[in-house]
């Protein structure tokens, strides 16, 4: 079966890495049918319960559908499609577009997939028990059967300003969760932060029920990340009070390792050169990781990506615009 992925398009390679990440997570076998800036979909004999696990874990996407069909974007090439009995569930149904086209109209497109799909089935637009999905491009709409929708409130109803304790530096929930998605952590493994400050990475893995670890060198921090972990009913953690060069005394080697680094300027290094840090960071961080394990690394400069090879080889490279500024770098390293 086909299965289709409604991407955000908040980022050209985030939401495809992370559904492949998590399909990895959860040892779903696929191959890919077909990826573009606006759908990824894959061929799997996946169950639609074996997906689900992965709807409680992606930030990046908006739906998952059963694909039906593609085609290119005229009313007169979907009415060539004979379509209609592949809908076998019964009861009432509606119409969905998503177009993320300049160029073409919409309306002419939904008219023909209402003819074909609504001729003898009740339409209900605010709870149908079927919907279709049409996702139009410049070159071609993506239709589907809609399987799941993704809460993506979640993330903004997370804000650091809504936690007891934050910082103004901490990341979106939405990327902490990516980030730990990228780490292709099992729901059974074990994820260490090592410079974990208010805990925005630990709520997020904690969240999708994976056992986390925390570490950071000031003690308010701990505190606070605590205070977070417990308002969000997060129970199966550890937090240290220590220096990334001390963690290795107290734990044993972790499935994963997802953090943001310190910058330098805006967090506290204890008067340490950064550079000094990153190398004793990711010295420490390759000795802590079990064999294979990945290290989802946050950097404020491209520069520092090299440290980290010394140590792990690259997987992936993706860049974040955090404003004119700052570009963050999001680097998922393998050991």
């Amino acid at each position: 079966m086909k299965f289709l992925f409604e991407l955000s398009k908040e980022h050209k390679t985030i939401p495809t890495a992370e559904i492949i990440a998590c399909l990895k997570s959860e040892d779903i076998k696929y191959s890919i049918f077909e990826s573009t800036d606006d759908v990824f979909i894959i061929k799997t004999q996946a169950e639609n319960k074996k997906l689900k696990k992965i709807t409680n874990r992606l930030s990046y996407t908006y739906y998952i559908d059963r694909f039906l069909f593609s085609c290119r974007p005229s009313s007169n090439e979907i009415k060539k499609h004979p379509i209609k009995n592949k809908i076998e569930t019964n009861g009432s149904i509606a119409v969905r577009c998503k177009n993320r086209s300049k160029k073409i109209e919409s309306q002419q497109i939904i008219k023909s997939l209402a003819e074909i799909y609504t001729a003898d089935r009740k339409v209900e637009l605010d709870s149908p028990d079927i919907e279709i999905r049409s996702i139009i491009s410049d070159s071609k709409v993506y239709v589907g059967q809609k399987i799941f929708k993704l809460n993506r409130k979640q993330f903004e109803e997370r804000k650091v300003q809504f936690r007891p304790f934050f910082s103004p530096i901490s990341l979106h929930p939405k990327i902490a969760r990516v980030m730990v998605n990228l780490s292709s952590i099992k729901n059974n493994g074990i994820l260490l932060d090592p410079f974990c400050g208010t805990g925005g990475i630990l709520i997020e893995a904690g969240i999708i029920g994976i056992k986390i670890i925390g570490s950071d060198i000031e003690q308010k921090m701990i505190d606070g990340c605590k205070k977070n972990l417990e308002y969000y009913n997060i129970k199966n953690y550890q937090l240290y009070n220590l220096d990334i060069g001390d963690i290795g005394k107290k734990i044993n080697k972790v499935d994963a390792i997802v953090t943001d680094m310190p910058y330098g300027k805006s967090t506290t290094t204890k008067g340490e050169n950064i550079t000094i840090l990153y190398e004793r960071a990711f010295k420490n961080i390759s000795n802590l990781l079990k064999e294979n394990g990945k290290a989802v690394i946050g950097l404020s400069n491209k520069d520092f990506i090299t440290i980290g090879e010394k140590f792990l080889s690259i997987v992936e490279k993706h860049e974040f615009r955090a404003h004119r500024s700052l570009t963050r770098h999001f680097i998922v390293y393998q050991k």
